[in-house]
């Protein structure tokens, strides 16, 4: 064997067991710091529960299955649009005729936009009639995945429900 292999000669820091220790403290410093201010953004901004019946409304469940078939047998003809007409403000427009094709002038619309997660920036709005049959209405809200739930209802009773995603957007 040469002789140069046997002869290494130790260039820059020496790692000790105290340098061991310092960097594993210090790595584990950094992975406690980050879960803590997670931890505080997480409880920060919770808001609670979605639903403060649930079981409740899980019993329901079986009603709205006969409230959709229900639904279903009259035969309605909706269909509907959100426009954005300007940063921050949008336009729904929904028109409706029953199974003979006729529009009501007794039917009232509602809409409800459900935001995904945060049910404090949920917003309503009830469509005000233009012609029989045609509604529609302004509203101020934010770009982002909606929920969009829509009700028409004659003589104070819900005849038409539907619940659809909607992608709001400023972008052109």
């Amino acid at each position: 064997m040469p002789a140069a292999l046997n002869e290494a000669t130790p260039s820059g820091r020496v790692l000790t067991g105290r340098m061991v220790l310092v960097i594993l403290l210090g790595f584990f410093a950094v992975v406690f710091g980050a879960n803590a201010i997670m931890a505080g953004f997480a409880y920060k901004t919770f808001r609670g529960v979605a639903s403060v019946h649930a079981y409740t409304d899980g019993l329901a469940y079986n009603n709205q299955i006969q409230a959709a078939h229900d639904q279903d047998a009259l035969g309605w003809q909706v269909t509907g649009g959100v426009t954005r007409i300007a940063p921050g403000r949008s336009r729904i427009t929904v028109s409706q005729v029953n199974a003979q094709g006729v529009a009501g002038d007794d039917v009232v619309a509602h809409v409800q936009f459900e935001h995904p997660v945060d049910r404090a920036r949920d917003k309503a709005l009830d469509l005000s009639m233009d012609q029989p049959g045609v509604h529609s209405g302004e509203i101020e809200i934010e770009p982002g995945q909606w929920g969009l739930t829509l009700r028409l209802s004659k003589n104070g009773q819900t005849v038409f429900q539907s619940q659809n995603r909607v992608e709001i957007t400023d972008r052109k």
